[in-house]
């Protein structure tokens, strides 16, 4: 499985399922709010701070059945150009 993360510091790429979990934890601590979204017509999710403000977008790659790539935008400057839902 391959992970990928756009960070204020550039692309981050991560292998392996277990590296793969474990980093997705990072992201669980901020989050006030979040929900099930479509992200270019894939599945996706995305959370946002109390205040309202986008914290992350996760679009997953499913083919045969199976996740073959996650892409994770936590980028405040990346998000801000992004067509975003308003928060639940």
């Amino acid at each position: 499985m391959r992970l990928t993360v756009d960070t204020p510091g550039g692309l981050v790429v991560t292998l392996g399922a277990t590296r793969v979990a474990a980093g997705a934890g990072m992201f669980s601590g901020e989050a006030a709010r979040h929900r099930s979204v479509l992200v270019n017509g894939v599945p996706g999710h995305m959370s946002w701070r109390l205040d309202g403000t986008p914290l992350s977008v996760i679009a997953v790659t499913v083919t045969g059945g199976r996740i073959t790539g996650i892409h994770i935008v936590v980028d405040p400057a990346k998000l801000a150009t992004i067509d975003l839902p308003a928060p639940p």
